[in-house]
C-alpha cells in the first residue's frame, strides 16, 4: 500500500512552531544516484510538512560526502516555495563517506547566528546516510547534543544501525528510522513533522532539592497539551534506563523521588498530544550529600559504647557526632578522624541512655544527621573488701567502682 504525499502543513496546533532545521544529507558513492533520487523525493514531502518563515521554522540543507559543501543555509530562504525549488534541483556530489566532518560543520558553520542560526529556538538536525562513516563520528555527535541539538537519523540502503543509534539522540525508537523503499520515507516524514511541531515545555526549573528528591518546574504556551512525561536518570548512566513519572495536564511540576545523595541526574520533560510528544524540555540537577546509614552501637561498657555506621555517599572529610542524656545534661560533641565510620565515645555516666546524632561534613558543608539511642550498662556495687595483713600492722584496702560515679572505701582495722 502506497502512502500519500503531504503537500499541506502539518504544523497546524494553533501556535507558529519556531525551530531550526537542518538536513544533513550523505552524497557519497555508497549512497548511490538511484538511492540519492528517493532521497531527495523525501526531502521535498518532508520539507512541505513545514511551515517555513523567518520567524516559524528555518531550513538549511547540507549535502556531505568527502567534504560537507552548503546547499542552503537557514536564512537563505524565508518561503516553501523557495525551498521545495532548491531541494528538488540539488545536484548528487559524491565522494566517501566522512560523516564526523560532516557533523563537526553544521556545529561550526551553520548553527551560528550569521548563517541565521537562533539562540531561543529549538535546534534540529536530520542526517540521511547509509550510515557507513569512513571516520570517527561519536565526538561529533556529542557536541551537537551538547548545544542542544536534537538529532534524528534516518538510514538507507544497508544502512548499520548501531553507527545511527550511536549519532541520534536518545530513545532510539523515536530517533532512529531504517528504511528500504519510498513509502517507508513518507511514514518517516510524518513522524519527524510531528516529533518537530509539537509545542515542547520551557523554562525548567528545580527547586526543594534534598539528598533523595528534587522537585522539577516548567511552563508551556500549548492549550492542548494530554499530559506530561518526566524522565530522568543517572546524568554519569548514558546507557541506563529512564525512570518515568506521568503528569497531569493543569500540573507543570513535580517532585523526583528515592534519588541517590550526591549524584547528577537528566532530566527530560515532554509534552504529550494526541498526536505524539513534543521534544524534550532537558535539564540537570545533583542532590545534596547524602547522610550516613546504619547506625548501631556495640560494646557498651559502664561508661562508653562504640557507635558505628556506614559511609555516608560522596567525598567525606569526616563525621561529627554530639550526643547527650535523653533524660537532659550537657551535651558533647566529637568527630572521627578523617572519614572513619565507627568512633568510641568515653566518659559516659553508668545506666544512662544518650542520643547520638551522626552526620558527614563535607567541603561544602554538613550532611543531614541520623540519631540512634545508645545505653552504658550498670555499674558494680562494693562487695567486697580485700584486706591483707601486712607488716607494721598496716592494712592494704581494694575497692570497686559503685553505679553512683562515686568511690567508697572500706573502713581502716587496725588489730
Amino acid at each position: 500500500m502506497t502512502s500519500n504525499v503531504f503537500s499541506t502543513p502539518e504544523c497546524s496546533l494553533g501556535v507558529d512552531v519556531q525551530a531550526d532545521v537542518v538536513l544533513l544529507v550523505d552524497g557519497s558513492y555508497s549512497i548511490g544516484l538511484q538511492n540519492f533520487a528517493k532521497v531527495r523525493a523525501f526531502l521535498e514531502v518532508l520539507v512541505n510538512s513545514f511551515n517555513v518563515g523567518l520567524d516559524k521554522i528555518r531550513l538549511s540543507l547540507v549535502q556531505y560526502s568527502r567534504d560537507p559543501y552548503t546547499e542552503f543555509a537557514l536564512n537563505t530562504y524565508n518561503d516553501i516555495a523557495s525551498v521545495v525549488k532548491a531541494v528538488r534541483t540539488f545536484p548528487y556530489r559524491g565522494g566517501s563517506t566522512n560523516t564526523g566532518k560532516a557533523m563537526n560543520y553544521v556545529r561550526e558553520k551553520i548553527f551560528i547566528s550569521t548563517r541565521g542560526a537562533r539562540t531561543s529556538v529549538p535546534r534540529v538536525m536530520v542526517l540521511i546516510t547509509d550510515g557507513k562513516s569512513s571516520d570517527s563520528f561519536k565526538d561529533a555527535a556529542t557536541n551537537l547534543r551538547n548545544i542542544d541539538v536534537e538529532i534524528f537519523a534516518v538510514g538507507v540502503k544497508d544502512a548499520v544501525r548501531s553507527e545511527l543509534e550511536a549519532i541520534a539522540n536518545a530513545p532510539a525508537a523515536t530517533h532512529v528510522y531504517t528504511v528500504e523503499d519510498f513509502d517507508a520515507f513518507q511514514r518517516i516524514s510524518k513522524e519527524l513533522t510531528q516529533s518537530i511541531c509539537l509545542i515542547a515545555p520551557r523554562d525548567l526549573e528545580f527547586s526543594e532539592v534534598t539528598s533523595r528528591s528534587f522537585r522539577v518546574t516548567w511552563t508551556t504556551d500549548s492549550t492542548n497539551v494530554m499530559s506530561y512525561l518526566v524522565r530522568f536518570r543517572k546524568a554519569e548512566d548514558i546507557t541506563g534506563d529512564y525512570i518515568s513519572l506521568a503528569v497531569p495536564a493543569d500540573t507543570t511540576s513535580a517532585i523526583l523521588p528515592h534519588l541517590t545523595p550526591f549524584t547528577t541526574y537528566e532530566v527530560n520533560v515532554f509534552a504529550q498530544y494526541d498526536k505524539g510528544d513534543s521534544f524534550p524540555l532537558s535539564g540537570e540537577e545533583t542532590t545534596l550529600e547524602g547522610t550516613v546509614q546504619g547506625l548501631s552501637v556495640s560494646e557498651e561498657t559502664t561508661d562508653s559504647f562504640r557507635v558505628s555506621w556506614l559511609a555516608a555517599p560522596g567525598p567525606v572529610v569526616r563525621y561529627r557526632l554530639s550526643y547527650i542524656p535523653v533524660t537532659g545534661g550537657e551535651g558533647l560533641e566529637a568527630q572521627t578522624n578523617g572519614p572513619d565510620t565507627t568512633i568510641v565515645l568515653q566518659e559516659l555516666f553508668p545506666i544512662t541512655t544518650y542520643r547520638v546524632s551522626v552526620s558527614a561534613e563535607y567541603t561544602s558543608g554538613l550532611g543531614d544527621e541520623m540519631q540512634v539511642d545508645g545505653t552504658t550498662k550498670e555499674g558494680q556495687s562494693v562487695n567486697q573488701c580485700h584486706l591483707h595483713c601486712l607488716c607494721l600492722s598496716l592494712t592494704s584496702v581494694t575497692w570497686c567502682r559503685m553505679s553512683v560515679s562515686r568511690k567508697t572505701y572500706c573502713p581502716r582495722n587496725h588489730s
